[in-house]
């Protein structure tokens, strides 16, 4: 299947260079009908090898009423790593007719702000998670997904920021967090730090084959660092 295919070859990438963001591009750019469309299907082979290996894995937040429909359109955006325009629609009503308390709206822009960043488009996204962040600043949720947006851009300093404090106020998937705090601190060079996140994302998902492969590898990363000490 085209898109079983597509994931095969970004998790081999993850796991081979997804420090080198260079060749997660040129590859995944091979299976892409469009780069970064925002059309219909947003470049469906680049955005899934970036959501294992540049995107990092985004968050939503669950709601009622008009929210629950747009908190469903953006964990199905979120799990295929894909989104069309019209995923945009439930959450669309919920923010602009569905008279939501503040906490709905909230999870309405985190989740709006998903499907953004599953299309492709960054700059709605950002907005999105800034005007949540504006109306609520202990949404853990929203930095999680706003530090994915700033490893995008390999601004790591404010990925590890925005991670900083998604752990700091608490995320109703912190094994997500560390994960992603991880990645950013082995690209940083951090070892000792990806590898403790690694650790604490297990401890959460004891099975988690993506933090398990991580682990291992940025362990055998600091063994060699030692060897070359000596």
């Amino acid at each position: 299947m085209f898109y079983t295919e597509i994931l095969k070859v970004a998790r081999k990438l993850v796991y081979a260079a997804d420090d080198k963001f260079e060749v997660v591009m040129k590859i995944g750019s091979q299976y892409c009908v469009s780069k970064f469309s925002q059309q219909l299907v947003a470049c469906i082979g680049l955005s899934l090898a970036l959501s294992s290996a540049q995107a990092q894995l985004g968050m939503v937040i669950g709601g009622d009423s008009f929210a629950a429909a747009c908190y469903r359109a953006s964990t199905v955006a979120i799990s295929n790593g894909s989104a069309s325009r019209r995923d945009l629609k439930p959450c669309q009503r919920a923010i602009y007719d569905g008279a939501l308390s503040r906490k709905h709206l909230v999870a309405s822009y985190v989740n709006r702000g998903a499907i953004y960043m599953a299309l492709g488009d960054r700059k709605s996204a950002l907005n999105d998670l800034n005007l949540a962040l504006d109306l609520n600043d202990k949404t853990g949720e929203a930095y999680v997904n706003r530090g994915n947006l700033w490893f995008f851009d390999n601004d790591l300093p404010k990925a590890l920021t925005d991670y900083d404090l998604a752990l700091q106020l608490g995320v109703e998937k912190p094994h997500i967090a560390h994960l992603n705090r991880g990645m950013a601190r082995e690209r940083l060079g951090k070892l000792a730090g990806a590898q403790a996140d690694y650790q604490a994302s297990l401890s959460y998902v004891a099975n988690w084959s993506d933090a398990a492969l991580r682990l291992t590898r940025v362990t055998e990363k600091i063994r060699q660092k030692n060897r070359e000490r000596k």
